[in-house]
């Protein structure tokens, strides 16, 4: 009875122990980074990839045909295409969030109206 509870107690704590391991880490990871230079014209996304998370720090690019491309932070191609996506997205941010305007000095036409 005693050998019972001490396989019951393993294997739930093994259970325990794998589904906590499992939780934040990605489905997949860069292991090296790539030399490749993309053209900004061929990427459509990046992500950061950390050390917390896996083996090494990578910013992962994803191309118009879908394709990653795990490359290295401190290249100088890398931070200029990096720094160019960022503005891309403030200012697609800043442009959907600004309100419209209208001009309070003259009432809105309908176009179906007939005057």
């Amino acid at each position: 009875m005693e050998s019972l509870l001490r396989v019951l107690y393993v294997c739930l704590a093994s259970g325990l122990l794998f589904a906590t391991l499992g939780r934040g880490i990605p489905r997949s990871c860069c292991l090296r980074t790539d030399r490749t230079v993309l053209s900004l014209k061929n990427i459509k996304d990046y992500h950061m990839q950390n050390v917390a998370l896996c083996p090494v720090d990578a910013v992962v690019f994803t191309t118009v045909k879908g394709i990653k491309v795990c490359s290295d932070p401190k290249k100088p191609w890398v931070k200029r295409a990096v720094k160019h996506f960022d503005s891309m997205k403030r200012q697609d941010s800043a442009v959907t969030t600004q309100a419209p305007s209208t001009n309070a000095t003259e009432p809105a036409r309908n176009g179906t109206a007939v005057p």
